[in-house]
């Protein structure tokens, strides 16, 4: 009897580290150093028990020479925990990729026009990331040149941001805090959250990612605007609707309020938590500035004279320029997908890029962040929001 409920108590020791990671997600004060530990410890520790119960039972059947039958059970709920440990946790659920395979014939993509694509111009090299694709994985490892650039994307809170981890190498998802994902390097293991940048646990600690500039686009500007681009292969499995490992999960969790480790209380509550915004994430500018995405999407430029800059709405895709070239002001307008200056006469393309006229230079982007409300205000603090 008393070998029975240790083997009992061995296998939900197992099994409730097995699962941990799903309380410790859902509850806001699970603390960052307990993630940390449970990243390290939780296979050790399982592997050790399933083993120790494994050999238990065959040092039983050989003294008794009778299997014990009633030590099925402790074990099948061990081997579940094994295989939970591991499927639940972010590291597994959403496998980070490491440089992909980039299609020689973009003409076999299933890619709709409207499909938002990261594009990304670093280093000499421009590659084009459709984000239905990266949000399985939620990060994209990817060499350009010399560098290495690992392209995040949070589906909790939707922010999409590239880091240049030429020195850190690649990158993978180790937990979900305060609603937003925490990635970690292969070659340290320090934690660090998406969107603040900064690190939050590790050998590196304390330290900063650095953001690589990109560009939201849709997949008929790219085909429109890039000559032969460079884009990853994709599948028409990878445009299938996104899940979490445990099926219909994230269906109830964004169709409502609910936001894993953010409580209500600790949530602003002036818009609906996934109310899409654009936040204006710049380094360059003095003040963080958010807008409403649905005002901006109603108009085709919107002037920020204050701050010299100007978003741009085409295939319901949000950039943004600086307005002014050399120290002259701009006049814009948008109309037959081309940027126009009315005083120069000048031409760009929606990403910018310099077509005709008398001022020969790409505009400048602007970075911003289309992203949940609630991530802005949890992770972006005080910020002026714009109303149109």
């Amino acid at each position: 009897m008393s070998e029975l409920i240790i083997f009992y108590v061995l296998a939900l020791i197992a099994l409730m580290i097995g699962i941990a990671v799903v309380p410790m997600t859902f509850n806001e004060n699970t603390p960052i150093k307990m993630f940390y530990r449970h990243y390290f410890l939780r296979k050790p520790i399982i592997w050790t028990i399933f083993i120790a119960l494994i050999s238990w039972t065959l040092l039983i059947y050989i003294q008794q020479n009778e299997f014990p039958f009633w030590s099925v059970i402790p074990l099948l709920i061990t081997g579940l925990a094994l295989l939970l440990t591991y499927k639940l946790h972010p590291e597994s659920a959403f496998k980070a990729v490491d440089y992909p395979e980039f299609t020689d014939d973009i003409s076999s993509l299933p890619i709709d026009n409207n499909k938002e694509i990261a594009v990304i111009e670093f280093n000499g090299i421009t590659k084009c990331y459709p984000l239905d694709y990266v949000i399985h994985h939620h990060i994209v490892n990817d060499k350009f040149d010399s560098k290495i650039v690992a392209l995040t994307y949070c589906a909790m809170c939707r922010s999409v941001i590239p880091f240049d981890v030429t020195e850190l190498g690649p990158l993978f998802v180790v937990a979900l805090k305060n609603g937003n994902m925490v990635v970690a390097d292969r070659n340290t293991k320090t934690f660090f959250q998406q969107s603040t940048f900064q690190s939050m646990i590790g050998e590196l600690h304390p330290s900063e990612l650095t953001m690589v500039p990109f560009q939201i686009l849709s997949w008929e500007d790219v085909n429109r605007t890039i000559t032969n681009p460079l884009v990853v292969k994709v599948s028409k499995n990878d445009f299938r609707a996104f899940e979490l490992p445990i099926p219909g999960v994230w269906a109830k969790v964004v169709s409502g309020e609910t936001v894993p480790g953010v409580s209500k209380k600790n949530r602003d509550a002036t818009f609906p938590a996934r109310t899409r915004i654009i936040g204006i994430t710049d380094k360059s500018l003095s003040e963080k500035l958010v807008y409403l995405r649905k005002e901006v999407k109603e108009k085709n430029v919107v002037l920020n004279d204050e701050f010299g800059f100007f978003l741009i709405k085409n295939n319901d895709v949000v950039n943004a320029y600086r307005n002014s070239i050399n120290n002259s002001k701009l006049n814009i307008s948008f109309s037959n997908e081309v940027i126009v200056d009315g005083q120069s006469g000048t031409h760009w393309d929606i990403r910018g890029k310099y077509i005709s006229g008398e001022l020969n230079k790409n505009l400048e982007p602007i970075m911003i962040s289309d992203e949940y409300w609630f991530s802005w205000k949890k992770f972006q603090g005080e910020s002026k929001l714009i109303r149109l």
